[in-house]
C-alpha cells in the first residue's frame, strides 16, 4: 500500500470548490449545564414527550495515521433532557464498533454525567468507567453499553466519546430524527479530496447543508521495522460538508409502516473510490463485481458452485422418476420446506464453519442456509436456480442504484424453468409454491448470478381477495334465526389459519368465532376446506344458529362480526407513505330472512364511495323487501402505498368505512 500510495502523491493535483460558511450551532460545552438549561420549551415537546433531545453534535474526519495510510475520527457529543419514568430508556446508551480479523475500532474519551436540580443548584454524578461494558454482537460489531447513574425525572444526560477507525468504508452515518424530539442536531464531514463518497439522504425533515473547501495538509508516517519511520506531508483541498435541524419532531410509529427506518432523516455515506493521478481505484465495484465476489465467498457462492455430488442420491429419490423439470422443482421444494427445521430468519452468508452437508445431516439451519440448500439441489438436477437477496419490510429498503449488501438480510431461490422464473423460500411450512413470505415484498432485489439483475418485489402487486357468503332463515319454531356461513379467505390470511391450527385444536379455534361475535352465537357442522393444500386459498364454513329474542325492536348489525370496526389512522396528520402490504378485495354478502313477526323500521342508506378516482372503491348497498334483507358491502383498494399527501382523503376513506359498518338495522315487531 505504502509504495503504491505515496508514489502518486508526488503528483497531486487539485480542485477548488465553491466556499460556504457553515451554521454555528448552540454553545455546548461538555460539562457545563445551567440551572437555566433545566427549563425546557419547544413546539416538538407535548404532552406524550418522555425525553427530549437538546443537542446532538458530531463530526468525522480523516486524518492521516502512522500506518502508513488514513484513519477515521468520530466524535459525538449528546444532551438528553427526561421529561418522566417512560424516557428512563433515553439513559441506556450502546455504542457500536466494527470489528475484523486484522482490527477493530477503538473507542477512546469516554464521558457521561447525570445533572439534576436540587434546591435551584446544579449537581453531578459521574459515569465510572467500570460501568461501561463490552457486548459481541455478531463476527464484525461488537458493542459499547452504559447506563446513567443516578437517573431521575427531569434529569440532564451528557455524555461524549471518540471513535478512531481504520476502516474507511465506515464512516458514520447521522440520524436527525429519532424516538424523541431533537431541539438541535449537526453533523460534520471532512472528506480529502482523494476520497471519494457517495451521498445518501433520506426523510423528510428540511436539513441546512453547507459547504466549505479549505486547503491542507495531512501528516502520514509508516514505520519499517527496524529502519526508521518514514513520514509524509500530503497536501489537498478538504470538503466541509454540514448539515444541521432544529425542533426536529419524534418519529413514531403510524399503521402500515414497513419499516421506520426507511423515514427517518438521515444520511448515509458509501466509500467509492479512492482519487490520485495515476492510481484510482472503485471501491464499492457494481452489480456485476458484487455478484462475483459473493459467488466465490466461502460463506455465500462456495457452497452452490461446487460440484456438490452427495447430492445426487437426494435428489434422486426425491424427484418422481420421469418428472418433469417444474415437477421437479416442485417436488425439491416441498421436501425442504417439509424436512428442515429454521433456526434464524436474519442474513445472509451462510454461517462460519458450516457446509450444505451439515445443514441437511442436521435436516436444520438457518433461512440463508436452508434456501442456499434448496439451490444447491436444483443445480444437481440441472435447472437454473440462483440466490435472490432482499431486504424484508422491518429491515429497510435496499438501494435500487449501488450494490450495497449491508442493505440486504435475507436469500431466497430464484429457479427458472420453461422461460419462467419462480420465487421460492423453503424456510416456512404451509408457505405454498412459487409464494414468498409477505415480508419480502419490500422493493428491489438482487439476483446473484453469473448474469445477475435486479428484480422488484412490491406490495401492489400482491392482492388479497376474500369473498363472505352468510344466509339466514327462520327456525322451525321461529324463536330465531339459522343459516350457514362460508368465507373463502386470501391467501395470506389463509396461511396465518394454517399457521394457527398447526398449534390450536380446530375446535378452539372455531370456540373463539363464536366468542367473536357481539351476541350469543352458536355455531356447529365446521368445516375448512383446503387446509393441506398449501397453493390453494383456505375457505371456512360453518352452520349457525341464535335467538333473537322478543323485544319490541330489535337492533342488529347487517356485517354480523365481518365490519371494519375502526378507522385504523388515528393520527391528524402523517408525514411519510402508508405502506399496506397488499392491495385488497373483500365482498360481503348477507341474505337474511326477516325474524317471524318482525319489519324493517330503520335500514342504513346505501352508499358508494370512490378513492382518488380509480384507486379504490367502497360500495355498501343494502335494501328490504319480501320480507327479506340483503346487504353487499364490497372493499376494492387497488393499490397498497400512498404517499403522505394522500393521507387525508385515504384516512377519510377508511374512516367512512367504519362508519358505514357501525350502522345498525332496525326491526319492528308487528302489531297483531
Amino acid at each position: 500500500m505504502r509504495t503504491t500510495l505515496f508514489s502518486v502523491l508526488l503528483f497531486l493535483t487539485f480542485f477548488l470548490f465553491r466556499s460556504i460558511h457553515a451554521q454555528e450551532g448552540p454553545n455546548l460545552k461538555f460539562g457545563k449545564v445551567t440551572a437555566a438549561d433545566f427549563t425546557l420549551r419547544s413546539p416538538v415537546v407535548d404532552s406524550n414527550t418522555s425525553a427530549v433531545v437538546l443537542a446532538d453534535i458530531g463530526s468525522s474526519r480523516i486524518e492521516g495515521n502512522n500506518k502508513g495510510w488514513f484513519s477515521l475520527i468520530h466524535k459525538r457529543t449528546t444532551r438528553i433532557k427526561i421529561l418522566d419514568k417512560k424516557g428512563f430508556d433515553a439513559g441506556n446508551v450502546s455504542i457500536d464498533l466494527y470489528v475484523s480479523p486484522e482490527s477493530e475500532e477503538k473507542l477512546s474519551d469516554v464521558k457521561g454525567i447525570t445533572y439534576n436540580l436540587e434546591n435551584g443548584t446544579v449537581q453531578q454524578t459521574k459515569l465510572d468507567a467500570a460501568n461501561i461494558f463490552k457486548e459481541k454482537q455478531n463476527r464484525h460489531w461488537t458493542s459499547r453499553k452504559f447506563t446513567f447513574p443516578n437517573l431521575k425525572e427531569g434529569s440532564i444526560l451528557e455524555y461524549t466519546y471518540t471513535i478512531e477507525s481504520e476502516f474507511l468504508f465506515n464512516l458514520r452515518p447521522w440520524e436527525f430524527q429519532g424516538e424523541y424530539p431533537r431541539l438541535f442536531t449537526q453533523y460534520t464531514v471532512y472528506i480529502p479530496e482523494f476520497f471519494q463518497y457517495v451521498f445518501l439522504s433520506q426523510g423528510y425533515v428540511p436539513l441546512k447543508n453547507t459547504k466549505k473547501d479549505v486547503f491542507k495538509n495531512w501528516s502520514v508516517s509508516e514505520s519499517n521495522g527496524t529502519q526508521a519511520t518514514e513520514h509524509y506531508s500530503l497536501s489537498g483541498y478538504e470538503t466541509q460538508n454540514t448539515w444541521t435541524a432544529a425542533d426536529v419532531p419524534a418519529l413514531k410509529e403510524e399503521p402500515f409502516t414497513s419499516s421506520l427506518h426507511n423515514h427517518n432523516s438521515k444520511i448515509d455515506f458509501q466509500l467509492s473510490q479512492y482519487r490520485f493521478p495515476n492510481a484510482v481505484k472503485d471501491i464499492m465495484g457494481n452489480w456485476i463485481t458484487a455478484s462475483e465476489q459473493l459467488l466465490k465467498h466461502e460463506n455465500f457462492g462456495a457452497e452452490i458452485t461446487r460440484p456438490n455430488f452427495w447430492l445426487g442420491d437426494v435428489v434422486k429419490d426425491v424427484v418422481p422418476a420421469g418428472a418433469g423439470n417444474l415437477e421437479a422443482v416442485q417436488a425439491l421444494y416441498a421436501y425442504v420446506r417439509d424436512h428442515f427445521t429454521t433456526t434464524q430468519s436474519n442474513g445472509f452468508y451462510i454461517s462460519d464453519q458450516t457446509t450444505l452437508r451439515d445443514v441437511y445431516r442436521k435436516k436444520s439451519g438457518t433461512a440463508a442456509e436452508i434456501n442456499m440448500l434448496l439451490i444447491a439441489m436444483l443445480k444437481q438436477r440441472a435447472i437454473t436456480a440462483d440466490p435472490l437477496l432482499l431486504s424484508t419490510r422491518s429491515h429497510g429498503w435496499a438501494n435500487p442504484f449501488y450494490p450495497l449488501l449491508e442493505r440486504y438480510n435475507y436469500v431466497v431461490c430464484a429457479a427458472r424453468v420453461d422461460g419462467k422464473t419462480y420465487y421460492l423460500d423453503a424456510t416456512r411450512p404451509r408457505l405454498g409454491f412459487g409464494r414468498l413470505p409477505i415480508e419480502c415484498y419490500n422493493g428491489p432485489g438482487f439476483v446473484v448470478s453469473a448474469a445477475p439483475k435486479n428484480v422488484n418485489f412490491e406490495a401492489d402487486s400482491l392482492r388479497e381477495q376474500k369473498t363472505t357468503l352468510l344466509f339466514l332463515m327462520n327456525k322451525d319454531d321461529g324463536k330465531g334465526l339459522e343459516g350457514s356461513f362460508s368465507s373463502t379467505l386470501g391467501y395470506f390470511e389463509s396461511y396465518k389459519v394454517r399457521d394457527q391450527l398447526a398449534t390450536k385444536d380446530m375446535d378452539a379455534y372455531f370456540k373463539e368465532i363464536e366468542k367473536g361475535y357481539s351476541f350469543p352465537m352458536k355455531i356447529f357442522d365446521t368445516e375448512i376446506d383446503s387446509l393441506k393444500k398449501f397453493d390453494y386459498p383456505v375457505s371456512v364454513k360453518y352452520k349457525l344458529s341464535f335467538d333473537t329474542g322478543g323485544e319490541d325492536l330489535i337492533y342488529l348489525n347487517p356485517m354480523f362480526g365481518e365490519a371494519v370496526k375502526a378507522n385504523p389512522f388515528t393520527s391528524a396528520a402523517r408525514k411519510y407513505p402508508v405502506e399496506m402490504p397488499f392491495t385488497m378485495y373483500e365482498l360481503f354478502v348477507l341474505n337474511m330472512e326477516l325474524p317471524k313477526g318482525y319489519e324493517v323500521e330503520e335500514l342504513p342508506k346505501s352508499t358508494r364511495v370512490m378513492l382518488n378516482d380509480k384507486e379504490g372503491t367502497f360500495e355498501y348497498i343494502v335494501s328490504s323487501s319480501g320480507g327479506r334483507l340483503m346487504l353487499q358491502s364490497k372493499i376494492d383498494i387497488k393499490k397498497a402505498v400512498f404517499q403522505a399527501d394522500d393521507y387525508q382523503t385515504l384516512r377519510d376513506f377508511f374512516g367512512h368505512i367504519a362508519k358505514k359498518h357501525s350502522e345498525q338495522v332496525v326491526l319492528k315487531k308487528i302489531k297483531q
